[in-house]
């Protein structure tokens, strides 16, 4: 009852906001990159404004993550360390007036990596911790979960595949020159592997509900809502928690010209339950933005900052490029 008034509010508010040049507050293509949360089905950043009837747009994403982290107690214990190199593929068309579909295709790469060095060097830098770096090995892979004498998660070895396949259904709310809300509804579908983590193993279906609003001809808002039902999946199907949530909140400050600059924050709820940053609990702030040319294309680019610290990747770099149809 509690979270469903929250959602209430959040879709009144962003309804309010929707009523007020049109807008373009496009969020970057990225969400926490965990190895564990991304395997689940809380949606990427979707439309508040769909595409107008008969037209769409196509797109791909890189999300290039790395994390490093461990610890220890009498009772569990458990390590993060390796790189996910994503590729995301995305194709949208609107369904008449109000409707629009979207669908994704993803290839993810485990592996050991080769950013340990330059984060490091980063946090150097700034005189920020390394944390649990100093004591994993550099550029190996390992995610291990262990509960008393029992091994509960390991992986240690590369691996590569097709990951789950999103496929989302959009319902334009309202629109309006200066704001938009959308109403999405996403399946998740498990043609990933759970024993490779490129997947959950289970269909998880999400409810989203994304807005943006123009603030000035130079600024512009945007949030989203999501909240997912998680089917009962293969990696620790014991601990994993059947419903999560995430929020998403952002500005777009038109720069110069054609380049726009987003900074943009994302909470989201865990999808385990051990009581470890395995959970995936996490707090990510991610700053980047979108060059714009005149045939229409547009490039995206940004990273993302683990403020939770070790409750998610220390650095995940973002490329994208997408046109209109």
């Amino acid at each position: 009852m509690r979270r469903a008034g929250r959602l209430s509010v959040l879709a009144s508010a962003l309804t309010c906001v929707a009523q007020s040049a049109p807008a373009h507050a496009d969020p970057i293509l990225t969400r926490n990159q965990h190895p564990l949360v991304a395997l689940y089905g809380l949606p990427l950043p979707l439309a508040a404004r769909l595409p107008g009837a008969g037209s769409g747009s196509l797109g791909a994403t890189v999300n290039w993550s790395n994390i490093a982290t461990t610890d220890t107690t009498d009772q569990r214990s458990y390590t993060l360390d390796g790189e996910v190199f994503e590729v995301r593929v995305q194709a949208g068309h609107a369904l008449g007036e109000r409707f629009a579909v979207q669908g994704q295709l993803a290839w993810r790469q485990l592996s050991g990596g080769s950013l340990d060095s330059l984060v490091e060097s980063w946090h150097d830098l700034f005189s920020l911790p390394n944390g649990s770096r100093n004591r994993l090995p550099e550029d190996e892979l390992l995610i291990e979960y262990r509960s008393g004498e029992s091994t509960l998660l390991r992986v240690d070895d590369e691996s590569s595949g097709l990951a789950d396949l999103p496929l989302s259904l959009g319902y334009q709310l309202t629109a309006s020159d200066q704001g938009a809300v959308a109403a999405w509804l996403t399946i998740k579908v498990p043609t990933g592997k759970a024993a490779d983590l490129t997947g959950s193993g289970a269909v998880d279906v999400a409810l989203s509900l994304a807005g943006e609003r123009q603030l000035s001809e130079r600024w512009q808002l945007f949030g989203q809502a999501n909240v997912a039902w998680l089917g009962e999946g293969d990696v620790l199907a014991d601990l994993q928690q059947d419903f999560a949530g995430s929020l998403l909140a952002g500005a777009t400050w038109n720069a110069w010209r054609s380049l726009e600059l987003t900074a943009q924050l994302e909470a989201n709820t865990a999808v385990m339950d051990t009581g470890t940053d395995l959970d995936g609990d996490a707090v990510v702030l991610t700053i980047g933005g979108r060059y714009r040319t005149n045939s229409g294309w547009a490039f995206d680019f940004g990273f993302s900052e683990d403020l939770q610290v070790d409750a998610s990747p220390d650095i995940v770099f973002v490329l994208g490029v997408q046109r209109a149809l």
